[in-house]
């Protein structure tokens, strides 16, 4: 197993560096690893963004920069990577160390620990959804259960009936304006960007990012409208013949019309039809819809290999020991029934501040 695309990332860090702040990408994704989540793509410089969380409430962040270093199938090599391959003195100046994505589970120790010349980080095992595009739509639909599948397809045609033009699909970069600013109208009102600042950015940045990426293909942004508005969307890029479902969101408000649902549900079918991917990827984290939808899942580990500091020992041990503390509060709140309404009243928070 040869390690030149380590060299090329280190290459790709040194001349990120030489950017001004402005000009260094900072692409904000959606991202459910509780302590983390990634502030650009795979394969280029990055900052990540480790949260300090209470449950969902973001108490603090600390943004250090990473190399990231992915291999394809990297969850099935228990011995990946190893760690005489990577050494400090790689590592230019200014930057953290290593983002080692989809590490496998046992690899590292859950939590801070000292391996070789690093001290480790690895919050805690994930697991990824995702839908299998092979076969056809009406071939997936028939793994629900007959209940469930009369009910979604009775849900979405519902909607479309009030909505005949409900569906939008923006692939090309002149489109993309349209659909930031709409999507942008929707984020803005959503629990994700009022409560946990992670909705999708309204920024330049962001926008010439989605240029970028439809100018290869490799975009395909998603709304569903009302005759009156846009009212869900989903931001979708592609990598290879694998889709991965981004970021998304949808009004509040319409949330009985089960908008998120009927969005996903055409979105599928749609991709199903396009016969061009092989996976949709619902990215890391648990949520209903997840389960619901996804095929399979994938279990695996993000890790994070940093330069022994003083700095970086204080902030990770913070860190753990913050994410320790709201996981116990979030069990004991699960036991006792009040964490469902807990996250109840967050939402209705959220709209109230909407409103106001």
């Amino acid at each position: 197993m040869t390690y030149n695309w380590i060299r090329a990332a280190v290459r790709d860090t040194e001349q990120w560096l030489k950017l001004r702040p402005s000009e260094q990408k900072e692409v904000g994704l959606i991202g459910d690893i509780s302590g983390s989540s990634a502030v650009s793509g795979e394969g280029s410089p990055l900052r990540v963004r480790f949260k300090f969380l209470l449950g969902e409430l973001v108490l603090g962040e600390w943004r250090p920069t990473f190399i990231p270093v992915v291999f394809e199938g990297s969850e099935e090599l228990p011995e990946w990577p190893a760690l005489d391959r990577l050494p400090p003195s790689n590592v230019p100046p200014n930057v953290a160390g290593y983002q080692l994505r989809r590490t496998f589970v046992t690899r590292f120790p859950r939590g801070v620990s000292r391996q070789g010349p690093w001290l480790c980080y690895s919050p805690r095992r994930e697991y990824l959804y995702f839908v299998s595009l092979r076969g056809s739509f009406d071939e997936y639909l028939k793994l629900r259960s007959p209940k469930s599948r009369q009910n979604l397809k009775r849900s979405v045609k519902k909607f479309l009936e009030k909505n005949p033009e409900a569906f939008r699909i923006y692939t090309e970069p002149e489109s993309m304006e349209e659909f930031h600013r709409d999507a942008v109208s929707i984020s803005s009102q959503t629990y994700q960007t009022l409560m946990l600042k992670a909705g999708l950015p309204d920024s330049p940045e962001f926008l010439r990012a989605m240029r970028e990426k439809a100018s290869k293909g490799e975009a395909r942004g998603y709304l569903l409208r009302t005759q009156e508005k846009p009212i869900a969307f989903a931001w979708c890029t592609a990598k290879g013949d694998a889709m991965t479902y981004q970021v998304i969101g949808y009004l509040p408000e319409y949330a009985e019309s089960s908008p998120g649902t009927v969005l996903l549900y055409l979105i599928l079918q749609d991709l199903f039809s396009l016969e061009k991917y092989r996976m949709l990827d619902f990215g890391p984290g648990s949520a209903f819809y997840k389960e619901a939808f996804a095929t399979g899942k994938l279990e695996f580990a993000d890790s994070y290999l940093l330069h022994p500091t003083l700095e970086n020992r204080w902030k990770l041990w913070l860190l753990w020991k913050t994410e320790c503390f709201s996981t116990a509060v979030g069990s004991m709140l699960d036991r006792i029934g009040l964490k469902k309404k807990i996250r109840q009243w967050m939402r209705k928070s959220a709209q109230k501040l909407r409103t106001e």
